[in-house]
């Protein structure tokens, strides 16, 4: 009885969770907007929105809490550690989906990975430019083929990346000018 309240704020967060998750992206969405990236010489980062990556690492943080809970309570309830392996996966799962910051500079474009090495287009390459109509994500495409680059709708400064883009080739869009 004396954990009563807890499991009543618990199952009122769940059932808040469908109104309040879209909101906080649309909030993140909206942020990353209105923000300006960072300018550092002939050098532009377009980086997450620190609205997303607190989020993110929240999400993180919850998992890796979550994860601790089922460890110490399944030994002691005779239970299975494999029970680990899914927040674990959940967690590497969010890990590699998470946005990826952008730089822009004289030579090109680039954006890092965690495995591999980082992807990287020359303006001269850039064969194609898409817009994500179900995600909103930019997609930049190579003449040479290879990974195409992603500019999140959670990174700062969209309007200044397309405009770069513009700046430096010549009509490589192919969606029209969406600049929502």
């Amino acid at each position: 009885m004396n954990n009563l309240w807890f499991l009543q704020l618990l199952g009122v967060l769940l059932l808040l969770t469908p109104l309040v998750l879209p909101i906080l992206f649309w909030r993140n969405r909206r942020a990353a907007k209105s923000q300006l990236p960072r300018e550092e010489g002939g050098t532009i980062e377009f980086f997450v929105a620190p609205s997303m990556r607190l989020m993110v690492n929240f999400v993180l943080g919850a998992l890796l809490a979550f994860t601790a809970l089922i460890a110490f309570a399944a030994p002691r309830e005779d239970g299975t550690l494999y029970a680990l392996l899914i927040p674990l996966a959940v967690f590497l799962l969010v890990l590699l989906v998470k946005p990826v910051p952008v730089i822009v500079d004289g030579d090109g474009i680039r954006q890092s990975r965690w495995f591999l090495p980082d992807k990287e287009i020359a303006w001269e390459d850039i064969e194609s430019v898409a817009y994500g109509s179900n995600t909103g994500t930019t997609y930049v495409r190579s003449k040479k083929g290879g990974p195409k680059i992603r500019f999140s709708v959670f990174l700062v400064g969209k309007k200044r990346f397309r405009h770069e883009i513009r700046a430096r080739t010549h009509d490589v869009f192919e969606n029209g000018d969406d600049d929502q």
